[in-house]
């Protein structure tokens, strides 16, 4: 699913402000927490600073979701979703979501079609698991093997969440 050298990359601006603001709509993160990472980017970058990380660390009133789709540059979506999913990994680790909670957010993005191609058949997999799990055709122990197989490539980028 993620090649070896892929897991090794640092992510770019662009690339987190893609999974905050993926974060936010799933309901995985809050805007304070992206207040505080443009706070700690706003401190490490060179003046001047742009005025998108101005705005993301201290404007309550502009829509945080449109502020991150600002941020210049091009996301790699293999990151970006490394990123997300590793989040799911460590809010389902820390009994923030449920692993049913966290396969109907993996649904919706399945649904809505932006989860990128190379994670969909692993997802579908995953969503398939917990249908036979419910409708009484899978078990149980078969659903719980195929999410913790699912998140298994992602824990590599928990390391580098902000």
């Amino acid at each position: 699913m993620i090649l070896e050298s892929q897991r090794m990359l640092k992510p770019t601006t662009k690339d987190y402000a893609e999974y905050f603001r993926l974060s936010l709509e799933a309901g995985l993160c809050r805007e304070d927490e992206i207040e505080s990472w443009a706070y700690k980017m706003i401190i490490e970058t060179n003046p001047p600073v742009p005025n998108w990380l101005l705005s993301l660390s201290t404007d309550g009133e502009i829509s945080k979701n449109k502020l991150l789709q600002s941020v210049p540059g091009e996301a790699d979506q293999n990151v970006t979703w490394s990123l997300l999913l590793a989040r799911l990994s460590t809010a389902y680790r820390a009994k923030h979501f449920s692993r049913i909670q966290i396969v109907e957010v993996i649904f919706r993005w399945i649904s809505a079609g932006v989860i990128p191609s190379q994670f969909l058949q692993g997802a579908a997999k995953l969503d398939q698991s917990l249908d036979g799990m419910i409708d009484g055709w899978g078990s149980e122990d078969q659903f719980i093997k195929d999410f913790e197989d699912f998140l298994v490539p992602f824990r590599s980028f928990q390391s580098l969440l902000p």
